[in-house]
């Protein structure tokens, strides 16, 4: 494969693993409702979807810059890189940022599979940091570009960024409607 081949392939995989990401926080959001009996899918099954989409979508995420370490003289990443911040050749900050939203997502995912065993507040203010994860995961996915080279410009209209914005839409959308829920709940109290 070419090194332009290797960089869609990442960023294709990327796409898809903050695809099934957004998708199960749609699936949390759910899960939170105090009315979630109306948005149970297929007999109650909603919790399993949403852990197991989330755990896809994690392996995912953990495999989307193997592709960039084949391309390493087009892309500056190397293995070490893609676990330790600001190690990469090119891009330092923006693959910086990736690599913390990754450890705050393998943050989020050790505690929910082991909610059982923690206490309900400490997972709770965990999980929240699903948010932190979207927004510095967001953040490196507009910022940085196909091309590797030091002042290369990012366009926020290409296809792959459209999916991107869509997706951040569909999390605020979700932020409202959780604040809303929230709002409503503590009013009723």
């Amino acid at each position: 494969m070419s090194h332009l081949q290797l960089i869609w392939l990442s960023s294709a995989i990327a796409l898809l693993a903050t695809g099934m990401l957004t998708l199960t926080a749609v699936l949390g959001n759910l899960l939170t409702s105090h009315k979630n009996q109306k948005f149970q899918l297929g007999r109650g099954q909603t919790f399993k979807y949403h852990r197991f989409i989330s755990i896809l979508g994690v392996v995912l995420i953990l495999i989307h810059p193997i592709p960039l370490v084949f391309a390493r003289s087009t892309t500056g990443v190397t293995v070490a890189s893609i676990f330790v911040p600001f190690l990469a050749e090119k891009k330092i900050t923006i693959i910086a940022v990736g690599v913390i939203a990754l450890y705050v997502l393998l943050v989020i995912l050790i505690s929910s599979l082991y909610m059982k065993y923690l206490k309900q507040q400490v997972w709770r203010a965990l999980h929240y940091g699903s948010y932190l994860f979207f927004g510095l995961g967001i953040w490196h996915g507009l910022s940085i570009s196909d091309n590797f080279e030091p002042n290369a410009e990012v366009s926020l209209l290409n296809p792959k960024k459209i999916l991107l914005e869509v997706e951040i839409m569909i999390l605020l959308m979700l932020v409202v409607w959780r604040v809303m829920l929230y709002r409503n709940q503590r009013k009723s109290i």
